[in-house]
């Protein structure tokens, strides 16, 4: 008898804290954010980099350009989100990687436009 008492006592303590997560989950995170956050203006400097990102051109045939565009997407997401949350040195950070790889993309695409009409001079000749 003693043993069922003990099965069963762990039996309701399990469910209990099954229940009081599934409630309870998202209710006291910090990091929900809500519908009057997607209203709000973003930084200065998330719009700087959104506005530069607009004019990029992605070659997504590519595997390099598609990997730059999904980091950059995720960067600057991350950035509004930090910046939501008022974490000014988190989207600071976010803000500065989501720079470093558009300056590469753009200094790697100047590259290989460079190295393509290089190419096509010499086949021209």
């Amino acid at each position: 008898m003693n043993f069922l008492k003990w099965v069963y006592s762990g039996l309701v303590l399990s469910a209990i804290i099954v229940i009081v997560g599934v409630i309870g989950q998202g209710k006291l995170s910090v990091s929900q954010a809500t519908a009057e956050d997607a209203e709000r203006p973003v930084h200065a400097d998330i719009r700087q980099i959104e506005s530069a990102f607009s004019l990029v051109e992605f070659d997504l045939t590519k595997k390099t350009h598609l990997l730059r565009k999904t980091r950059l997407d995720y960067y600057i997401t991350q950035a509004k989100q930090a910046d939501l949350r008022g974490w000014a040195f988190k989207r600071e950070e976010y803000v500065e990687r989501a720079e470093n790889i558009l300056g590469h993309h753009l200094t790697q695409y100047a590259n290989d436009v460079n190295q393509e009409a290089k190419t096509y001079t010499a086949q021209a000749i």
